[in-house]
């Protein structure tokens, strides 16, 4: 039985292989991607029932912190033990170990893998940080309030004047504030103005 891998994934090894758990052997299928390990247990065939292969391990390149081999003690023995350290969901440092031939070849490769996958998720993570900060940016730029600057108003002439309440309220403060009579105002709000201003700086009207 074939793993299902991604589009753009890629397969590098493949080899049987028996995980090492508790002193007990668990025979299966090892596979290497640009991207994944996955060990595929066998599945079982008995005389009453059969078990199909099941998926055992499914670890990401970028998770994998070490990798390494030790040679057989008696050379009559094919097979070698790869040891892979990897960091579980729990962000603990677990370990699993495979009897499989060639283990140099796979640390090598592994080795390699996981370096270019390391990279590339942290060049992910970056980018998607960097997207987010862009679009909290804009959420809140949107959200800021904008002045009423140049804002026209349309309605019955007849209604009351918006600015009505603004041009009596600056005009009980201007009286409070004992403005000499002589002092221009701007002719919509009544807002105290000067000869160099081209626009009221209390109701955004253009004065020149």
């Amino acid at each position: 039985m074939m793993p299902i891998y991604e589009n753009d994934e890629h397969e590098f090894l493949s080899s049987k292989a028996k995980k090492i758990e508790n002193n007990n052997y668990i025979k299966g299928l090892l596979f290497l991607t640009d991207k994944r390990i996955i060990f595929e247990k066998k599945g079982q065939k008995s005389f009453f029932r059969a078990s199909p292969a099941e998926l055992d391990i499914n670890l990401f390149l970028y998770n994998v912190e070490n990798a390494n081999y030790a040679k057989p003690a008696f050379p009559i023995f094919t097979r070698q033990v790869l040891s892979i350290e990897y960091y579980s969901d729990s962000k603990k440092l677990s370990r699993v170990d495979f009897a499989v031939k060639k283990s140099k070849s796979w640390v090598d490769q592994i080795t390699r893998l996981a370096t270019v996958a390391k990279r590339d998720e942290s060049n992910r993570k970056e980018k998607e940080m960097l997207e987010n900060k862009k679009h909290e940016l804009d959420m809140a730029r949107a959200k800021a309030p904008r002045a009423n600057i140049g804002m026209a108003v349309f309605g019955d002439d007849k209604k009351k004047n918006p600015y009505e309440n603004i041009r009596e309220n600056m005009a009980e403060q201007n009286n409070n504030e004992n403005l000499p009579d002589t002092a221009q105002r701007c002719p919509r709000c009544g807002f105290p103005v000067t000869d160099d201003m081209t626009y009221c700086p209390n109701c955004g009207y253009k004065l020149k």
